[in-house]
This record gives structure tokens, C-alpha cells and sequence, in this order.
């Protein structure tokens, strides 16, 4: 369930001829961890692009430098927002000749190479390029705040849940330095909450998720860990550069319990949402204003305490869990389900719709934190079915909810 891979074979071992030769028609490199940036306007670049065009297979050359350019005209230009298109044509080809000063086009800017898709795309340089792509931002979110945003690093710990945090805050403009934390390869079902598709099953989740977010951005800097555990703990918090928040969107309970320990001594805030059906419960630990609060809430009070003894059954596993989340906040269906994984199901539903709204609200705490806003520490629980289904308000639902959370709990407590 998109922990390691299940299957250890070539299927093109067996292909037949004709289906062979469609291997060798583009030999991408499906594991390469970041993109080539080249800016060919000095010498020293012009030699490494030549170098890179005689090394590499190109699929594909996409070159929209000038549209590119031409919107961040317009759209600094507000006035000519306004005009009809002829005018803006004919504007915007005014403003390009005194941009391009006598030089050649495919000069300007950089130009991008995708090692996985054997794309070459020729961009923007880097302020431009993030001008760009943060416009539509403004005024909600104004020029120096965004830069306070671009330089807030963050750690996203778990790429299922986690993936759509890591995207949010990328599409947004958050943390241009971030770090994916995530050895687990992608499965058939996780394609139910991760925003991808077929061609990624059986590749490593925080590989995918950094291939999108250097296609968002290949001025990103992204920093891979297979894992979380003791032995690299401290350095995903402070090398090759530090974080200022760690989003926490794994199920390991005794890493979750590091992660805050770690973030506890360094006062960086943690995040954590968990989407419960379609309500999306945000914790905001704010170590960075407390950092003599208790983990969790404190909701287990002796939550230190399990780093001294491993979880090695699903039973021990599954109390910690349900203690941190509270069956209160579950919605009735999830309730419901918890009882059955083991016996119908495997593990806990989640739904790619609720995960996606995680990543707005990570997103919209994480900007918060950054700019110095106020959020304090504390849960939010974001129920849908409450907000827009009228008889989930009702007293009979109420009740029944009620006399669900009490089975959950004396469950709970007879394991």
C-alpha cells in the first residue's frame, strides 16, 4: 500500500520485438532529483549548453520565452490590462524590442532541463520568472511579503497526505527552499489522493512530488530524504539549511513524537492536518511562541514515554492514533470504518478530495506563521457535512455520533 515496491522484475524482458523498439525511441532518466539550469548569455554558459545539448536526448524543446515575458509586461502595466487586444500587441512589441537591446532571444533568460521527461523548456531568469508567477497574488499577498514567504523553508514529513501541503505551498509562493521527506514508492491506490497519475506507480513518492514542483518552479531548492529516523533527524531540521516549520503528515507515532521534540528544542512551530472523510482537522503547535507546551496537546500525556518501546503491532499503533485524533472529531462513516480495518479493510479511507483541502489549509496556517500573523497553538476541526448538510446538525445525529465516539473508545480501551 505504497510503502515498497511488491514486484522485483523487467516486464520489457519479455516484450516481443516490435514492442521493444519503443524503448530505445527516448531513454529518459525517470530518478534524477532536480533539473538542469542553464543561462547561455556568457561564455562559461553558452559552453555548458552546448555541452548539455551533445550529452542529452531532447524529446521535446518548448520555447515561450516571449509569452512569457510579454504577460509580466501586461501585466505591470495595468493600463494596458485594460486595452483592447490590438493595442496590447502592439505595445507589448514596443516593450519587448527595448527588453531584447539588440540581443538574440534564445539568449535571454534560462533555459530548463527535465532529466525524467527530456523536456527543454526555455524560461524566465529567476526574478522575473517568480514575478511571474506570483502576480495574481497581488495585493492579497504584497511584493515584500511574498519574498518573506519565498525564504521560509519548510520540511514536509510524508508525501501522501503531505504531497498536497508540499504543492499548496509551492503554487502559492511559500518556502522556495523545502524538504521531502519520503522513501515510499507510489501504489495503485494512492493515485486516490495524490495529485498524479499511472506513469508514477512504483516510483518514490518524494521523487514525483519534487519532479512537479521543479516543473511549477525549476528555481526551487529541494532536498530528498528517504526517511525520518534517529540517525538523520537532527540534520533534516538544520542541514543543508535550516527549516522554519515542520509540516507532519506521517503515520510513524515515535516519529511524530521526534519531529516535535526536534522542533521543540530548535522553537520552530509544528503543522499537522489530518483529513478525517470530508472534515479536515488542522493542529497548529506553536513552539516557537511555547515551547514549553506539550506535545500533542497533550492528549497523551506520556507520549515521550513510547520512544522507549517500539509499535510493532497495529493494536498499539491504533491507540496512539485514535487518542491524538479523538473520535469526537470523526465523522459517523469514519467512525464506522475504523472498527473494520484488519477484518474488511486495510488500513483508514481517505479521500483525494478532502487531502486536497489539507493543502490549502497547511498552505493558509503556514503563510500565517510566516508573516508573522496571528495563529495560536490549538486544533480546528473544518467539517464539511456540518457546514452544508443540514441533518448533521440534528439532535438524532448527534446522538448517534455520540453513542459511536463511546464504541470507538471502550473499543480502544479493551486492546
Amino acid at each position: 500500500m505504497g510503502h515498497k515496491k511488491l514486484v522485483h522484475h523487467l516486464p520489457s524482458q519479455e516484450y516481443p520485438d516490435f514492442l521493444k523498439k519503443t524503448l530505445n525511441s527516448f531513454s529518459a532518466t525517470p530518478l534524477s532529483s532536480s533539473p538542469i539550469i542553464i543561462k547561455p548569455n556568457s561564455p562559461e554558459g553558452l559552453k555548458d549548453f552546448k555541452v548539455l545539448l551533445n550529452s542529452q536526448k531532447i524529446a521535446l524543446v518548448i520555447d515561450n520565452y516571449s509569452e512569457q515575458y510579454a504577460e509580466l509586461l501586461l501585466s505591470k502595466n495595468a493600463h494596458l490590462y485594460q486595452a483592447n487586444y490590438e493595442v496590447q500587441v502592439s505595445s507589448i512589441k514596443e516593450l519587448l524590442y527595448k527588453h531584447y537591446k539588440g540581443r538574440k532571444e534564445w539568449e535571454l533568460g534560462s533555459w530548463v532541463f527535465y532529466p525524467w521527461s527530456g523536456n527543454l523548456v526555455h524560461i524566465l531568469d529567476q526574478t522575473d520568472f517568480e514575478d511571474l508567477r506570483t502576480i495574481r497574488n497581488r495585493d492579497l499577498i504584497n511584493k515584500i511579503e511574498q519574498t518573506t514567504l519565498f525564504n521560509f523553508n519548510v520540511g514536509c514529513f510524508g508525501m501522501s497526505v503531505g504531497s498536497a501541503s508540499a504543492l499548496a505551498l509551492t503554487l502559492s509562493g511559500i518556502s522556495r527552499k523545502i524538504k521531502l521527506i519520503d522513501g515510499a514508492v507510489i501504489s495503485g491506490s494512492n493515485l486516490n489522493r495524490i495529485l498524479t497519475g499511472v506513469t508514477s506507480v512504483g516510483k518514490e513518492k518524494s521523487l514525483v512530488v519534487g519532479q512537479m514542483i521543479y516543473e511549477m518552479n525549476p528555481y526551487t531548492d529541494i532536498a530528498y530524504y528517504e526517511k525520518a529516523d534517529t540517525k538523520n533527524i537532527s540534520n533534516i531540521f538544520e542541514k543543508p539549511w535550516p527549516i522554519n516549520l515542520a509540516i507532519d503528515e506521517i503515520d510513524d507515532i515515535e516519529m511524530k513524537v521526534r519531529i516535535r521534540i526536534e522542533a521543540k528544542k530548535r522553537k520552530i512551530p509544528v503543522l499537522m492536518a489530518t483529513e478525517l472523510s470530508d472534515t479536515v482537522m488542522l493542529d497548529v503547535e506553536r513552539y516557537d511562541l511555547e515551547p514549553g507546551r506539550p506535545l500533542f496537546h497533550n492528549l497523551i500525556p506520556d507520549i515521550e514515554g513510547k520512544l522507549t518501546k517500539k509499535l510493532n503491532n497495529q493494536r498499539e499503533w491504533m491507540k496512539s492514533a485514535v487518542k491524538i485524533i479523538d473520535p469526537k472529531n470523526m465523522p459517523l462513516k469514519m467512525q464506522q470504518s475504523i472498527l473494520k480495518i484488519g477484518s474488511t479493510i486495510v488500513t483508514h479511507p481517505q479521500l483525494g478530495s478532502t487531502v486536497m483541502i489539507t493543502g490549502g489549509v497547511i498552505a493558509f496556517a503556514s503563510k500565517k506563521i510566516a508573516l508573522g500573523e496571528t495563529l495560536k497553538s490549538g486544533r480546528y476541526v473544518i467539517s464539511l457535512e456540518k457546514e452544508l448538510l443540514a441533518d448533521h446538525r440534528t439532535r438524532s445525529y448527534k446522538r448517534k455520533h455520540k453513542k459511536h465516539t463511546k464504541v470507538i473508545l471502550n473499543a480502544i480501551d479493551s486492546m
